[in-house]
């Protein structure tokens, strides 16, 4: 008989790999060694990618009831654990939970500063050139509701299926020389989050006309996508569900 638990983890993604990456420093790995436990299996809200930071990721954690006695309280766990990645909470969860696939949706934010780098926020925010904010705000409806994400995802992982929906995108100046890229959605591509932002960054540069977009995001041309931008300043910020999963039926 399994047990199911429900781990809420944040995390400084700098210097971690993503969630698994072979002969890597990951996130998965180092869990695993901190709760020392014979897991059934273990799964992740969002995969995210080398260098991307979470304040609200979660874990399912999957055992045979038999070894719960094993199962370490919070405090030990975190304990074991380095300072770039902490344990929240710890909670019961239905069997059948699955954090990715009941999602409802993942909120990615990304943080910007203009100019040189900042001894400050370094670590949380990218640092971009001068652009206008008007051309990107006049982009920003084209990505909303479900579309085809093709041209937005990395060339290495190709999903049978693109399509995604947006339900909230915004750029906003949130000091002088600073802002937030603010992203919504049922489901994100490989890559998908930083090739968006990236893009829109083209349209405030002028380095892309808004005009293609007006064919449809499918019909996007790589010539017409902007650069993957780097991981850093992007933090997957929020998983949001229908229902509370912290529970057993």
């Amino acid at each position: 008989m399994l047990q199911s638990l429900l781990m809420t983890i944040s995390y400084d993604g700098t210097d971690f790999f993503g969630w698994y990456c072979p002969n890597n420093r990951n996130l998965k790995n180092t869990l695993e060694k901190a709760l020392d436990l014979p897991l059934y299996q273990i799964l992740i809200a969002s995969r995210t990618d080398k260098g991307v930071h979470a304040e609200d990721q979660k874990v399912v954690l999957q055992f045979e009831l038999k070894f719960s006695h094993l199962l370490p309280d919070l405090l030990t766990i975190n304990s074991r654990l380095p300072e770039d990645l902490r344990v929240l909470s710890l909670e019961n969860c239905r069997l059948d939970f699955h954090p990715s696939l009941e999602a409802k949706s993942k909120e990615y934010r990304y943080h910007f500063h203009v100019g040189e780098k900042h001894p400050h926020f370094e670590r949380y925010s990218l640092s971009i050139k001068p652009f206008d904010i008007e051309k990107i705000h006049m982009a920003l409806p084209f990505f909303l509701g479900r579309n085809n994400f093709k041209a937005f995802e990395g060339s290495h992982h190709q999903r049978q299926d693109p399509f995604c929906t947006i339900e909230e995108i915004l750029f906003e100046q949130i000091a002088t020389d600073r802002y937030l890229f603010t992203i919504r959605g049922n489901r994100f591509l490989y890559l998908m989050c930083r090739k968006i932002a990236g893009t829109l960054l083209y349209y405030g540069y002028g380095k892309l006309s808004l005009t293609p977009l007006k064919k449809g995001l499918e019909e996007l041309c790589p010539k017409e996508v902007g650069p993957t931008l780097s991981p850093k300043g992007l933090l997957l910020k929020k998983i949001h569900y229908d229902r509370n999963p912290a529970f057993i039926v």
